[in-house]
């Protein structure tokens, strides 16, 4: 049974049972302070030199090395950090892209609330106007009629259609001062 484990350059690895399990026994502990020391969380650097090996396992029939065993192991590990790393980074601007759009999706929502009470409110203000001047304020504000189209179909002067706008808005901006700071 052989101790060490020498790889000459760009040579097939031939991983039997027997090298697996030297190679182990002889670089576990290193690679998982390597680990420990770059994630300080125990389970994460097990689970991290566990992969690293189980991947070894995995391709030992294709496996070539050019560099001796030890930098190859070495090598891999500080890839497999920082590869654990950039996936950190990631899901940390995920996290922060998704906070920020619910924050931005929660003020349209509150937006939207406000104006449909504000809406409603506004509307429920109107009904309450007398006859004429809900007609004229109408004809202004949601038909888009000037004052002069407004006088001349409901047979008033211009003068009659400003009075009864300004009496609207008073009346409205009267009520809604309440939600002003709000």
């Amino acid at each position: 049974m052989p101790e060490t484990v020498e790889i000459n350059e760009n040579e097939l690895l031939q991983i039997d049972e027997v090298t697996f399990a030297l190679i182990y026994a002889k670089f576990w502990k290193k690679l998982y302070y390597i680990c420990y020391q770059k994630l300080n969380d125990k389970d994460l650097a097990q689970d991290m030199v566990h992969d690293l090996f189980e991947s070894i396992w995995e391709r030992r029939n294709t496996l070539l090395i050019s560099d001796s065993i030890e930098k190859y192991l070495i090598k891999s590990v500080k890839y497999k950090i920082s590869g654990y790393f950039r996936e950190r980074i990631q899901q940390e601007r995920n996290l922060e892209e998704s906070m920020l759009y619910a924050k931005e999706a929660e003020a349209v929502t509150e937006k939207q609330v406000a104006f449909s009470f504000l809406s409603r409110e506004l509307n429920t203000l109107v009904d309450e106007l007398p006859e004429r001047c809900r007609l004229i304020y109408k004809l202004s504000r949601e038909k888009g009629l000037n004052n002069r189209q407004i006088a001349s179909s409901l047979l008033v002067t211009e003068k009659t259609v400003e009075n009864q706008i300004t009496k609207a808005l008073s009346y409205i901006r009267l009520k809604l001062r309440q939600y002003k700071n709000e």
